[in-house]
């Protein structure tokens, strides 16, 4: 009973959101009335005609009724028209709403919560998810409260012609509601199945287009294609099932409003043989009951296709219902930056990604004075990156602090805090679109002219304008198209217009030839000027003239100074220099 109480109460809180479109629920509604009201204006005056008949009156006395059920006709073709037009409305107002609320909320999770997650099940989640909630919210529920107005107005009606016909047609149609509800906690395992299993396919198709180059590299096309070809046969097999159950219970619901239509004809004709009720009201009970099993009829396919919803709805309201690992003071600080280089200090910083398994930085202490330039290196896996993840609030630390111009980064807004970071990435992002667009992305208000100039100091501005169409030149997705030095100059392009006062360069040289590393540490050594700056170093010789070395080992500060320094020291990070010269001589 409580996975049944579940069921129903997701199916409660996806009702909420009708809520965000009201207008255009309550027209919807307003208009599925009027097309309800023509089919029963038909009916009455078709039941009225058939009554003349039986009464042999002549032809004449049956045209109005003739032409008043075809005049219901035509106007039900105009309103169905524009029900269909809102019903388009509505879903696209409620699905916008719901993917905007989701989107938001994964944006507020962050980094913390994408880096353990499938993009291929968010992706399925986000847009075909959502698209399976269209049946219920934009058609189940106006419908059901279009029938609820209309079955009480038929109900009540066929009572005041006979009490006990009509107290059987209100029973059929309050058991042609509720009755699907009963089946709620079967379909609906069937349904969460069915979906899990189309969420793992798509995030394995998804996983497979991202890795082409490294499929067909190492001829895994063969071994990966049968990992799929058997994720399909499983989605093939739950949808089969899925189907079979559906069928069932829509057949269970065809069943009960047959025997609901016969035994209200049956009871009519046999109160009309006693003499209780007359032909004229057979006829209105033969033709109203039609009208109203024609609304259950779409009551129950509405409520089968929007199942699916139902499993849909347990994945958003995990996202939805999710705590925020990150959070910001009721009134945090938004101006401690503005007007002064930024000092960076941390003490006993502890942070590991799971419990129970080595951290990835363990009781870390840095000073970095204003406007000075520090170096953070150390082996791979020794925390380098963390750092990094740490200082944009991607995660909060279990123990210590991080203090940025005097004040605990956790004071301040998180989106103010991160818009006084520029950051270059080892591996840069770049999204489907123009290369202006995507440098402009660090400060969208920038005008072509500040975007220019953020190229030129990033030495990015010459390879641009040999493109086609300089900044106006469409790259695809991650910038497929163009070499990792360009695409590492744009970043640094992004970085430039940002202009915030502290500047994070991970390891933004480690993936380049030289004549690029070459071009890319020139307008590096640009941007640092009069910024507090880190670079996560990979390639130690660019990194000979900062102001301080920290050097990194398994999550822990092992050593620290000056590149002399460290060098006469001879511990990691001498070793590290000795191990780069055997590598690239």
């Amino acid at each position: 009973m409580s996975t049944y109480r579940y069921h129903l109460g997701a199916y409660g809180r996806l009702v909420r959101y009708v809520g965000a479109i009201k207008t255009e629920v309550a027209i919807k509604v307003t208009i599925s009335l009027g097309v309800n009201a023509t089919y029963i204006l038909q009916a009455v005056l078709m039941a009225q005609a058939v009554s003349l008949v039986f009464a042999r009156s002549p032809l004449s006395a049956l045209i109005p009724y003739i032409l008043g059920a075809l005049g219901a006709v035509a106007v039900r073709g105009v309103l169905s028209r524009i029900f269909e037009i809102y019903t388009k409305v509505m879903a696209a107002k409620v699905k916008t709403k719901i993917r905007f609320l989701v989107f938001d909320k994964i944006l507020r999770l962050g980094p913390g919560y994408i880096h353990h997650q499938r993009s291929g099940r968010i992706q399925s989640m986000v847009l075909d998810g959502i698209e399976s909630l269209e049946p219920f919210l934009v058609n189940y529920v106006p419908h059901i409260i279009s029938i609820g107005i209309t079955g009480i107005a038929i109900g009540l009606y066929l009572f005041h012609l006979d009490w006990l016909t009509g107290l059987v047609t209100i029973i059929a149609m309050l058991l042609c509601v509720g009755v699907p509800y009963l089946t709620v906690p079967l379909v609906s395992r069937s349904i969460v199945s069915y979906w899990r299993s189309y969420a793992s396919l798509n995030a394995q198709y998804v996983d497979s287009i991202q890795g082409m180059n490294t499929l067909k590299a190492f001829n895994a096309g063969e071994k990966k294609g049968a990992e799929l070809a058997a994720d399909a046969l499983d989605f093939y097999r739950k949808q089969i099932r899925n189907t079979t159950l559906s069928l069932i219970d829509s057949g269970l619901m065809m069943i009960l409003m047959g025997i609901a239509s016969c035994v209200t004809a049956a009871l009519a004709a046999y109160r009309t043989d006693l003499g209780i009720i007359t032909t004229g009201s057979v006829a209105l009970f033969l033709f109203l009951g039609i009208e109203c099993a024609r609304p259950m009829a779409d009551l129950n396919m509405y409520w089968h296709t929007s199942f699916l919803g139902l499993s849909v709805a347990e994945g958003l309201f995990e996202i939805i219902d999710m705590e925020l690992s990150v959070t910001e003071k009721e009134k945090p600080d938004v101006q401690s930056l503005d007007q002064k280089l930024p000092d960076l200090r941390i003490r006993n910083l502890c942070f590991g990604y799971r419990t129970n398994v080595r951290k990835a930085l363990d009781g870390v202490n840095l000073d970095i004075g204003a406007g000075e330039t520090a170096a953070v290196v150390g082996p791979s896996g020794s925390g380098k990156s963390t750092l990094v993840n740490l200082l944009l609030r991607f995660y909060d630390p279990q123990e210590g602090e991080i203090r940025i111009g005097g004040v605990d980064i956790r004071d301040y807004g998180l989106e103010y805090l991160q818009s006084k970071i520029a950051v270059v990435f080892q591996e840069t992002y770049l999204f489907s679109g123009t290369i202006g667009d995507n440098i402009r992305m660090a400060r969208p208000d920038a005008d072509d002219a500040a975007v220019v100039r953020a190229a030129q100091a990033a030495n990015a501005h010459d390879f641009i304008m040999a493109l086609p169409q300089g900044y106006r030149t469409v790259i695809s997705e991650r910038g497929a198209t163009l070499s990792g030095g360009e695409r590492q100059r744009i970043a640094i392009a992004r970085a430039v217009l940002k202009d915030a006062p502290l500047l994070i360069l991970d390891e933004a040289t480690s993936s380049v030839d030289a004549q690029s590393e070459a071009l890319i540490q020139g307008a590096l050594e640009g941007i640092m000027r009069d910024r507090t700056t880190i670079v996560i170093a990979h390639r130690l010789s660019t990194i000979k003239n900062a102001d301080k070395i920290f050097v990194l080992d398994e999550g822990r500060l092992v050593e620290e100074g000056t590149h002399e320094q460290l060098v006469f020291l001879k511990g990691v990070y001498a070793n590290l220099i000795n191990a780069q010269r055997k590598t690239y001589g």
